[in-house]
């Protein structure tokens, strides 16, 4: 937590720093180095654990085609110390000779830089798909760095302050629980979702609008064919809230359009180095690929999933060459499964650990004796992956207030994994409301030439508006499913 706020704190008065002020203007253009400053600030700082673990995971062709003996040991060395720790691993031992390993890899001609964090000019060439909008959120001040092609922007975001995000975030804490216990008490669930939308309206106001606004993305922009992508990075207290879903939905579901879902397709990414990893080159071939669904009805030790069996079904019509395990999935099982596996589909219970989120885990039939943690989809390097659907609960969420800028959760393990698009959830989903969906993603991510993985942004999307429009006052139904990833 410390390290946390000192990295929002550096970025903070790098900005505050790089202001030239005037006593009638407050704010006035950066000296162009600040923004660029504070950006690497966040990309060095935050999700730690993460970065280091996506600097030895990038693309080692060039490494394999000149030195394949050298690529081939770095492999081995990486794939030890990322598996979970079964007490049979000299760890120390491994360690220091992975870094021997790179040391003599960075001393080759045309090696210097590898598995090094990207210069900055590669962070830009990230955002050439779509702007990258990268929040920080800190007492003295709170800013959005808006970085394109062109370069990095600086907003600041006055209506934005710590302490009404630190109350916003308890807030909407405290209402997540209402809304995930009994249904008996159908004041406390009315009041829970007016007290959901006041949030999203509040977050549009004081943090969407602005940033949408400055990027040129107003009114209109979601009408008439697909909308822009924008890619979310908020960090902190931010990003434990729907920020894909802010607005003002009640009107939007009319005439209006002040939202997000209505102006552009969203996804997050815990860092630009994340969405880099996303994107990386991958084995040229291989055919449409394999795809593993799973499904838990019922779960030891869980309530029943009623519509897992439907949903697993459903789903099996359109993803190609499915493998379906229904009720006997186990971790073994699902690891070895994801080795060939181009698309992967979950419908089970997920938990999040509050101590230690890399213990947030898939609830499968052997979960009680031999659980499928974040650490140990983490360790799996996966080649030719590209979707990974997570319809349970809580998949995206962090219970650990002092790692919330680490993004420890089940959904990035997916990422870190290898799949190019994952799609999560914030927090406790209605079961059968999981399976319309994922029915209407697939819906608008395939048609009869196949299934376009890459259009998995723009088909939550569709789906979530399709649900939105139908229960606009009941933002728990729809606005807790998200897209991160390429």
């Amino acid at each position: 937590k410390e390290h946390s706020a000192l990295v929002t704190l550096t970025a903070a008065a790098v900005l505050d720093a790089g202001e030239q002020r005037h006593p009638d203007v407050p704010y006035l253009p950066l000296l162009p180095q600040a923004a660029r400053d504070a950006l690497q600030t966040l990309e060095q700082g935050r999700t730690v654990l993460l970065s280091q673990m996506l600097d030895t995971r990038g693309d080692i062709s060039d490494l394999r085609r000149s030195h394949p003996g050298l690529a081939d040991r770095f492999v081995r060395l990486r794939d030890l110390l990322d598996r979970e720790d079964d007490g049979t691993l000299n760890r120390p031992r491994t360690a220091t000779e992975f870094t021997a390993t790179i040391k003599e890899i960075r001393s080759l001609e045309g090696f210097a830089s590898f598995a090094r964090p990207p210069e900055p000019e590669a962070l830009l060439a990230t955002a050439e798909a779509g702007p990258i909008v990268v929040f920080n959120c800190h007492e003295i001040r709170c800013d959005a760095l808006l970085v394109t092609s062109d370069g990095v922007r600086h907003l600041p975001l006055p209506r934005l302050t710590h302490a009404e995000l630190t109350s916003q975030a308890d807030r909407f804490r405290r209402t997540v629980a209402v809304v995930a216990g009994p249904k008996t008490d159908w004041r406390a669930q009315r009041e829970a979702q007016r007290t959901l939308s006041d949030i999203l309206g509040w977050l549009w106001d004081v943090a969407a609008e602005p940033v949408l606004l400055a990027l040129g993305i107003g009114s209109g922009s979601g009408s008439g064919g697909e909308p822009p992508r924008v890619w979310w990075s908020p960090g902190g207290l931010l990003g434990s809230l729907p920020l894909h879903a802010a607005g003002h939905h009640a009107e939007s579901a009319g005439d209006g359009d002040r939202t997000v879902l209505d102006r552009v397709v969203s996804s997050y990414t815990p860092t630009i180095r994340a969405l880099r990893h996303a994107r990386r080159p991958r084995p040229a071939g291989g055919g449409p690929g394999h795809s593993l669904i799973i499904a838990m009805p019922a779960t030891p030790s869980a309530p029943p999933l009623f519509g897992a069996s439907e949903e697993a079904a459903a789903v099996a019509t359109v993803l190609p060459n499915p493998t379906v395990v229904t009720g006997s999935a186990t971790r073994a099982a699902v690891l070895d499964g994801l080795s060939d596996a181009r698309v992967i589909h979950l419908a089970c219970h997920a938990v999040t650990d509050a101590v230690d989120p890399s213990r947030s885990r898939l609830l499968l039939r052997d979960h009680e004796t031999s659980a499928l943690t974040v650490a140990g989809v983490a360790s799996v390097t996966l080649e030719r992956a590209e979707l990974a659907y997570l319809s349970a609960c809580q998949t995206t969420h962090i219970a650990a207030a002092d790692l919330l800028d680490e993004a420890i959760h089940l959904t990035s393990a997916f990422q870190l994994a290898g799949f190019r698009h994952v799609v999560g959830t914030l927090w406790e989903v209605d079961d059968m409301i999981s399976a319309t969906v994922a029915k209407g993603f697939y819906a608008s991510l395939s048609d009869a030439e196949g299934l376009h993985c890459a259009r998995s942004a723009a088909a939550l999307r569709t789906s979530v508006l399709a649900l939105r429009d139908e229960f606009p006052g009941t933002p728990s139904l729809w606005a807790g499913y998200l897209h991160a990833g390429a």
